[in-house]
This record gives structure tokens, sequence and C-alpha cells, in this order.
């Protein structure tokens, strides 16, 4: 992890200040949280910091974080239990923007049905705006596609398109996309004016309709890929034209691609699309090693003929790769056969490829794997933020010869609390610091934003532990930051006398003619803590110095609100 994001991301929680500042700051953090990818995080401030009553200030924003963290993280039955039990008194909008998501989340699952409830609900029941109505319709489109009924939607495209003059091209191009998959090609004719000619649906539509070949396809398709990698529509187009050509290594590397990029996709479609891949590999490396009349059974020369090839032809290396890990009856062989697969996935930039092909524990148990290659994965998926699949390639291994044993502890435990494994993260942390004297300033500030993160998530009595573990280990400043923590967590706790004590030890800590950041914001907080704790006279000297030697106004308006409560 880089140390000044750490910094920063410690700052932001400690300029919050005291509770006083209340729900809006609370909410605020939470939104910061979702917006940096950190939604397992996020939502368990959400069920923790939501006022309980409807009526309570801000509870639409909190009702509608919490969908829109549901429906992102995949927790679409909950989602509905919680649509199912929203309280009458909920604000129109926030019904409105729920029973969307929930909409959204029935179709990521292919229950088309339950969507349709939702969305029955949302049209019937409530005062729909225009433009949610537009959406509404558009997501019962999708409704009968999740179900696997292209004809049903076509019928709805229709009279939506009647609606709806004229269509915009990002919906037009949805309509022949998704005719295209269902195969009514010439249901989605209809459309084909209406795309954009750069459009790689429009060059899908063409291909498929014969009016260019597969090798202008491809080639347009190359083109476009190098303007844009990430536009999933090309690597469609690659693979049609793969399938035209019987092309099995373009095959390969347009279906790696395009696991690459299936975020958003239903869990089950990803597990089916990485079920796709290792097909594409086997067929790949079978038709491969005819050709070079390679025997069956003779692995060596199998694992010498992917390597070989791989220094020209990744794509080739990673089928046999792939087909040796899957198909060897050696265990050894397997595992070579295994880091050399997620090395080669690495290399070609399909971390979240390599991720989802080894996410299969029945195929993969973790056990099996090897550890090099476990490692590896591991990192993979902690750089694009699947701490819980991270977690679970890293759990039981050892630090790793290329890293010492404290960046190893660290790394570990903040995917294990990043994943929510909170018990199994704090023991991962516990022994960063087992038989230590003292840390460095670096090690001790990335243990202490893992311990923030546990704090945040609601986990008080093991950040408390956590923190006094720390608290001899590290230098004057870090100390502070420890102090601070423990002192938001006598806070939160309603221990208010020992909450205040903690932040004005934090306050004094350094002797500076001109106070920092941290040591305004403890001293705004010891003084709001001693109001709430009876020692009123105590807060007053507090806010009194704070009113005479500090200038920033947003922090002196904070101090005169907090005078007015004693």
């Amino acid at each position: 992890m880089r140390l000044i994001p750490v910094v920063l991301f410690i700052l932001s929680l400690l300029s919050s200040g005291a509770r006083a500042q209340g729900v809006s700051d609370a909410f605020e953090i939470a939104q910061r949280f979702t917006e940096a990818g950190a939604w397992q995080t996020a939502l368990a401030r959400v069920e923790l910091q939501q006022p309980a009553a409807v009526s309570a200030p801000r509870w639409g924003d909190w009702e509608q974080l919490r969908c829109t963290l549901m429906y992102r993280l995949n927790r679409h039955q909950e989602l509905a239990k919680r649509i199912a039990a929203l309280p009458s008194a909920a604000p129109q909008s926030v019904a409105r923007f729920c029973l969307m998501q929930g909409a959204r989340a029935a179709i990521a699952v292919a229950q088309g049905s339950a969507a349709r409830d939702l969305l029955t609900r949302l049209l019937w029941q409530n005062e729909t705006t225009a433009e949610e109505l537009r959406q509404a319709r558009l997501l019962v489109i999708e409704t009968y596609l999740a179900e696997d009924k292209p004809r049903e939607a076509y019928a709805l495209m229709l009279r939506y398109q009647q609606d709806y003059k004229p269509l915009d091209r990002e919906t037009a191009a949805r309509f022949v996309d998704a005719l295209l998959a269902g195969g009514l090609d010439r249901e989605a004719v209809n459309w084909f004016s209406q795309l954009d000619d750069a459009s790689p649906v429009k060059l899908l539509l063409r291909l498929q309709t014969n009016l260019v070949s597969p090798d202008v396809a491809i080639a347009q398709a190359r083109a476009g890929l190098a303007r844009n990698a990430t536009a999933v529509a090309y690597w469609v187009v690659l693979q049609y034209a793969a399938a035209a050509q019987r092309n099995s290594i373009l095959h390969v590397e347009a279906m790696e691609n395009l696991l690459q990029l299936a975020a958003g996709k239903s869990p089950e479609r990803v597990v089916a699309l990485a079920g796709e891949v290792w097909k594409a590999y086997a067929a790949a490396a079978q038709e491969l090693a005819n050709q070079e009349q390679l025997l069956v059974g003779d692995e060596a020369n199998w694992s010498d003929f992917g390597a070989r090839r791989a220094a020209t032809s990744p794509t080739t290396g990673r089928a046999f790769f792939a087909y040796l890990a899957l198909n060897s009856k050696v265990r050894a062989t397997r595992q070579s056969a295994q880091l050399q697969l997620a090395y080669s996935l690495q290399s070609s930039k399909l971390p979240l490829t390599a991720v989802r092909l080894f996410a299969d524990t029945v195929r993969f148990p973790t056990s099996q794997l090897d550890p090099q290659a476990r490692f590896l994965l591991g990192a993979m998926a902690a750089e694009n933020n699947l701490q819980e699949d991270a977690a679970r390639f890293w759990i039981g291994l050892g630090a790793p010869p290329e890293l010492d044993a404290e960046e190893w502890s660290l790394r570990l435990a903040q995917s294990l609390v990043r994943a929510g494994a909170a018990t199994a993260g704090a023991d991962a942390l516990r022994a960063l610091m087992v038989d230590k004297k003292t840390l460095s300033p670096e090690m001790t500030r990335r243990a202490i934003a893992v311990v923030v993160e546990l704090q945040d998530a609601g986990h008080y009595k093991t950040g408390d532990e956590l923190y006094r573990a720390l608290l001899p280990l590290a230098a004057l400043r870090e100390r502070r930051d420890i102090l601070y923590g423990i002192a938001r967590i006598a806070e939160a706790n309603y221990d208010f006398p020992r909450a205040a004590d903690q932040f004005l030890e934090v306050a004094l800590m350094l002797d500076a003619r001109v106070p920092d950041v941290l040591a305004v914001n403890a001293r705004i907080a010891a003084g709001a803590n001693l109001g709430r704790a009876g020692f009123k006279d105590d807060a007053r000297t507090q806010f009194n110095w704070l009113l005479k030697n500090i200038r920033d106004p947003e922090k002196l308006e904070t101090v005169r609100r907090e005078m007015q409560k004693l």
C-alpha cells in the first residue's frame, strides 16, 4: 500500500473532529468509502450509523446508499428483503430509487419475474417521473433478456421505439447487441441505420449478416481496440470472427479479455464465462497438439512446447499451461503449470482473468494450488480490490521469499480486514507485533490504517486492543494517531471522560507554538467530550484557547457551536 493515500485517509477521518459534527459527516465518510471502491466497509458503516427512524435527518440518503451498495456487492436477496420491508413512511423518492435498484439486482441473477414484480410496484404504487418511467420500461425489456426470451423482449423494444422516437444510439446499440446474442439477426436489422458507423455493434451486425468478411471484421476490431482496449463489443466481434474462421487461438484471446472485462455481470455469469475460457483453452491446446503430433500423456513435451511458444504467442502458451493445470496426473506438473498460467496472465495485463479462472474452488481447492501461484493470484486480487479473493489465496501462506515477515503480515491483515474477516485480520496484525520492541514510522502508520478500518467497521474492542499493542512500539507522532484512535473508540462507546482525557493528551503531546491540524481537532474533540462528561468549565477553557489561537473559519464555527451546547 502506498503511504501517502494512507496518511490522507487517516487525516480525512481525523478532520471530522468531534461527534458533534454529526450524521452528515458520517454519511459523507461512507460516501467517500463508496467512491473509493471500499464497498463492504462502506456498507458496514451504513449498517452501524444509519438512523433507525425514517424521520431522522438524511435517513433517505443513507437508505439509497445502502441499496446502491447491496446492489454493487451482489447481495441481491438481502436487497429484495430490504425493499420488501421498506417503511410506509419512507419518502417516495427513496422507495422509487430502491425499487429500481432491486429490479436491476434481480435482473443480474436472471430473476426476470421478480424484477417485473418490483417494477410493477414502482409504476403502480408510486408517482414516477418521466425519466424513471423510461428507465423502468427499459428494465422490463432487460427482464425478458435475463430469462433468455429475446422474442418477448423484441416486441417490447418495438413498443418502446414507438414511444421514444428517435431512439438514441446507445439504446439502439443495446437492442441490436441483445438480439444478436439471442440469434435474432434479422430483427436486429431494424436498428441498423440508427447505429453509429464506428460502433462495434454495427460491425458485429455486418459480420453476422455477411456484409463484411471475418478478415475485415478482425482488422476493424483490432483498429478499434488500438483506440480503446477495454471496448467489450470489439472483443465480442473477435469472438464471433474466430468462430467463423475456426481460429482457436483468436477465440482464446477474445474469451480471456471478455472475462477480464466482466465487471458488472452477475457472479453466475462470471463463473459461466470462466468455464467457457477453460473449454477454449482445452480445445486450442488439443488442436495444436494434434498439429504438432504431441502424444496425449506426454506431459513433458506438452509443457516444453507451451513454454517455447509462450515467448512468441503468450495465448498459445497459456492454452497448454491451462490444459496441464487441469489435466496433469502429476502434482508437480499441475502446480508448475498453474504458476506459469498465472504469471503469463499477469504479464499480459489480464489480472482479473487470472483471479476469476482460479476462483473455482471445485477445480482448484486452495490446498492444491502452487504456493507461489497463490501469492501471485492474491496480489492481483488485492491490487484490484478483490479482497475476499486475496484473503482466500493468502490465508495459510507463510511470507514469500521476496517479502519480509512484517510486510507480509501487513498485506495479509489489510486484505483480511477488507474482506470482512476481522478476527483473522487482527491475528495477522498481532503477528506483526510479536517480539517487537519498535516499529518503523511507515510500518506503524500502515498498521494504524488497518486498525482504523476495523474500528470503522464497528470492531471497537479489537481496535482498542490493537491500538494499545501498537502504542509502545510507536514513535511520538504515530503515538498521537494511535491515541486519537483510542479516544474515538471511547467516544463511540459513550465513555466521555476517558475520550476527553485521550483527546487532550493528543492535543498537548507536541510542544509547538502553532498547533497542527491533529492537535486542533483533538482539542475540539476534547472540549466536546468534557462538556458531555459534565466538566463544563474545563470544556470552556479548551474552547476559549481555540478561539484565541486558531484562524480556520470552519473550525471556529465548530467551536462556537460546541460552546452553545454547554
